[in-house]
């Protein structure tokens, strides 16, 4: 599988494939930094009278429900139904759901309209898109809905079922990533706590993906979006004195890590 990780990192990095990101403007620097660093072009046009055209254009669409608007969900919705029809694969970031009942009923509308190919958030945000009750504190999983030992086998099963209603490959963000397709499901473990100390990781992660997606494997862009953010994240931390040197030493990481390390630091488990 790594070395299937490796092949589409690269082929993203000679395509330079071009990502329609319609993001919250807290991290709308950010993932198109990080987009630029995977390799991809961003473009992050949210009006609701050329989303459509510019979403024709591009080879992947990233969907993110932070701080929503009326003119971001208007335009969401057309470039979701835009993609849909052109065989555009599409990445839909769940920010808020579970504790905003307007985007939590406006997630539901975009997954009943179809053609989602990932569907990310973190595990507060997947379990209440799920029907299940959830702890979350904002925007952030609460520590009750975490990934354990215990629970681990009836969340997989859960996913697999939503994964299977929605055709769409569920990641589950947090300590350890949860990545979950309608028949296979994978643990991911790199990470590092700095990572939850800079705004916007979640949403770079969601690029990541959505960058790697482009390429049409929605499973194996997945698992490349999570081992690159733990992996460079890891190295970040190791290079970095604190948070603001940690966030350039992260996309310097993302952009730049080789392939011999990437291969070496990788902690995938499939379940």
């Amino acid at each position: 599988m790594i070395k299937d990780m490796l092949r589409l990192r690269k082929q993203i990095k000679q395509e330079k494939p071009l990502v329609h990101s319609i993001t919250n403007p807290i991290s709308i620097h950010d993932c198109a930094n990080v987009i630029l660093a995977a390799g991809g072009r961003p473009i992050m046009a949210e009006h609701p009278k050329e989303a459509a055209q510019i979403t024709r254009t591009a080879k992947a669409l990233m969907l993110n429900l932070g701080n929503i608007t009326d003119v971001r969900m208007e335009s969401m919705e057309i470039s979701r139904s835009v993609a849909k029809e052109n065989g555009i694969s599409i990445m839909l970031d769940l920010v808020g759901v579970s504790c905003s009942d307007l985007r939590l009923c406006y997630a539901e509308t975009l997954l009943k309209g179809g053609g989602i190919s990932i569907l990310k958030g973190n595990m507060s945000e997947l379990l209440m898109i799920a029907g299940q009750p959830s702890h979350s504190i904002g925007i952030d999983a609460g520590k009750e809905d975490a990934l354990t030992e215990e629970n681990i086998s009836q969340i997989t099963e859960l996913f697999k079922a939503l994964s299977q209603e929605t055709g769409a490959v569920l990641v589950a963000s947090g300590k350890e990533d949860l990545i979950v397709g309608h028949d296979e499901a994978y643990v991911a473990s790199n990470g590092v706590g700095m990572l939850s100390e800079i705004t916007g990781t979640g949403c770079m992660l969601g690029a990541l993906c959505t960058t790697y997606l482009s390429a049409g494997d929605p499973m194996l862009a997945s698992l490349l979006g999570v081992t690159m953010m733990g992996v460079s994240g890891e190295l970040a931390a190791h290079n970095s004195k604190g948070p603001g040197t940690f966030q350039l030493e992260l996309l310097n990481q993302i952009y730049g890590v080789e392939e011999t390390e990437l291969e070496a630091k990788t902690r995938i488990c499939r379940l």
